[in-house]
């Protein structure tokens, strides 16, 4: 019975340790990415014919 509820708590702690990574690291590096993207394919060429 013990084993079950340890192994069940591993595996929650486990998926909140990956929603902490998601969100703290992965999701600003990839919106900063996309933004990097979006200015060197849009805006900055606009910017260079005026």
């Amino acid at each position: 019975m013990r084993k079950k509820r340890v192994d069940k708590f591993k595996k929650l702690r486990r998926k909140r340790y990956k929603k902490v990574l998601l969100y703290l690291f992965v999701l600003p590096a990839i919106s900063i990415f996309l933004g990097y993207i979006i200015r060197t394919v849009f805006i900055l060429p606009l910017m260079k014919d005026k």
